[in-house]
This record gives structure tokens, sequence and C-alpha cells, in this order.
């Protein structure tokens, strides 16, 4: 892997960027439009990696669609201290990947699987070293007060999605096996805390607010390719982008 390619720093107070949606019902009818159990698509998972889910859990607050995100514990074997969406490995009990992203987000925030009103599930992607990633969007009770497991997580927050279209992003670009992938990264003080979010999660956000856009902006995911609100999660793309990840992960399992 060849690092850092170019680095973009801009002070947050000077960030800008465009807006998101602002109901329920706009967050419901933009999502369901990408929503797999609608589509006919084709991502399995390769051999020798794990199943995994995570919940995208979406809320408004004073108008503005917020994500609530975790920070994963110091104690944890895999991702520790890093900001996630809540969720884990797919359990022999689960039904589906949306039942795990449901379970693992009621034991890590107190968040009852009964509340949660799943609109979409994403394509997957992958998490290293070997995990295999379904996306699963939901909309949560705007005045939901989390119960934070302290042996999973150690802090519970939210931002507003429309934070993660600001031009205040660091971007490095690497080339993992044959092709260039763009790492995003951003920083926030949440509590008096610094927080950095970036990598797989980072992505989402960016994704799910460009799916909620309210203008045509573009973003650029990877070295040349651009996306918007009506190409966002287009299965095709993905599917495209998928085996090109799926080819780099398998490699290095």
């Amino acid at each position: 892997m060849r690092n850092l390619v170019r680095i973009v720093r801009k002070m947050a107070s000077s960030s800008s960027g465009p807006a998101v949606v602002s109901t329920t019902e706009e967050i419901r009818e933009r999502m369901s439009k990408f929503d797999l159990r609608l589509r006919d698509a084709n991502f399995t998972k390769p051999e020798g990696f794990v199943s995994a889910s995570v919940l995208v859990p979406l809320f408004i607050r004073d108008g503005k669609v917020q994500v609530l995100l975790t920070v994963r514990s110091k104690h944890l074997r895999s991702h520790a201290g890093l900001v996630a969406f809540p969720g884990g490995h797919m359990d022999e009990d689960d039904q589906s990947v949306i039942s795990t992203a449901l379970r693992e987000a009621e034991e890590e925030t107190g968040l009852p699987a009964k509340d949660v009103d799943v609109i979409a599930v994403l394509p997957p992607s992958f998490v290293r070293p070997n995990k295999f990633v379904s996306l699963v969007v939901g909309i949560i009770p705007s005045d939901f007060e989390p119960k934070m497991n302290e042996a999973e997580v150690s802090k519970i927050f939210s931002l507003p999605l429309e934070r993660f279209l600001r031009d205040d992003v660091v971007k490095k670009d690497m080339v993992i096996g044959e092709s260039e992938y763009m790492i995003f990264f951003f920083h926030d003080m949440v509590d008096g805390e610094k927080i950095e979010t970036w990598g797989f999660t980072a992505s989402y956000c960016m994704l799910v607010g460009l799916a909620l856009c309210t203008s045509d902006y573009k973003l650029e995911v990877q070295k040349g390719v651009y996306l918007d609100r009506h190409s966002a999660f287009l299965v095709k793309a993905n599917e495209n982008h998928f085996k090109s990840l799926k080819k780099v992960f398998q490699s290095k399992v």
C-alpha cells in the first residue's frame, strides 16, 4: 500500500457545504430509492469473511438530520477507540442483516429495536481485515436518550449529516492493490472532546448525506469518480465498486 498522495486541510470556521432534506418523509422517500430489498442485486460474501451489520440511525433535531454515532471502547479487540455506527457481527440466531443491526444497536446504545423505522438496506462493503458489512438505515425517535454499554462503547453522540458534506475535510489518496481510493477524515469538538471520524464511517456518512442532498452537489469518492444524490447508491455502480473492493480485500485475507 502506498500512502498519502494528497492532503487537503481547511479550517472548520471557514467551511461550507450543501444542505440536506429536513423531514422524515423526505428521508424515507430518498432512501427508499436505494433499498436493496426492492432491487435485483448480487452482493455475495467472499469465502473467509465474517458477516457484520451496522445501523445508520437518523433523526431530526432543530430542523436538521442528525446521525447517531458511537466511539468504540478502547478495550475491544478490533477497531478500538474509533468512531463507528452501532453494529457488530452477525449471530447464528439473527434472521437477517436487519435483525443483526437492530440487536447490536440495542446492546450498545439501549435503542429498542421496536423504535427503529427501517427504511433501507444499502449495498454492503468491507472493513479490514475481513469484515463483510451490511448497512441498515433507520429513523429513530428524536427524543431518544442513549443508555451506553461501557463494555462496548465509550461515547454516544450525534452530528448533523450535512456536516459530512462540508469542505473542512482531510482527504488522503491511497493506492490499494491496483486501484486508488480516497480516505476521508473529519474533526469535531463534541462535549469539549476532539472527535475524529474517518474511513468506513466517514464515507457512509458522506454518501447518506449526499443521497439526502437538496442540490446537485457532486462528491468525488474515488480518483475521477463523482457521485450525486441520484447516484449515491445506484446498484450497478455499487456492484462494480463492490467487485473492485472484493478483489482487493480477498488478496489480503
